[in-house]
């Protein structure tokens, strides 16, 4: 009965159904992914991002960096979106990582505030 079984179906499915189950945390790679960095310890609403531009008056473009899940191929993706934050003192330079949080629409694009500097960009003007 079972050498039937294998007759009509082809070389690829019966190598399928002597293998042992793999569980989905391996399924596709020999490990386990890594964990996806995530934020807990922010307050709701609030990101941490790159400051991209410092241009206009009082306002900073910040590049948010995140990951997404695709359940159909089982990968994460990486993508980010820009967010254009309130900065009242005009303290970001380009390349400060910093945090925004959410406010009252400011402006047309703008209802985010810079909430602090988590990490200073290096001085680069003497070059």
């Amino acid at each position: 009965r079972v050498f039937k079984m294998f007759a009509t179906t082809s070389a690829a499915a019966r190598r399928l159904l002597v293998r042992p189950a793999v569980t989905r945390s391996l399924k596709g790679s020999k490990w386990p992914k890594p964990p996806i960095p995530s934020d807990d310890n922010l307050p709701k609403g609030c990101m941490v991002g790159i400051v991209v531009s410092d241009k206009m008056q009082k306002t900073v473009n910040v590049r948010v960096q995140r990951w997404r899940e695709v359940p159909k191929y089982d990968v994460r993706q990486k993508y980010h979106r820009k967010y254009m934050a309130h900065d009242e003192e005009e303290v970001a330079r380009i390349g400060d990582t910093v945090r925004i949080s959410p406010c009252r629409p400011l402006s047309k694009r703008k209802f985010y505030m810079l909430q602090r500097i988590l990490k200073r960009a290096p001085n680069l003007d003497g070059l």
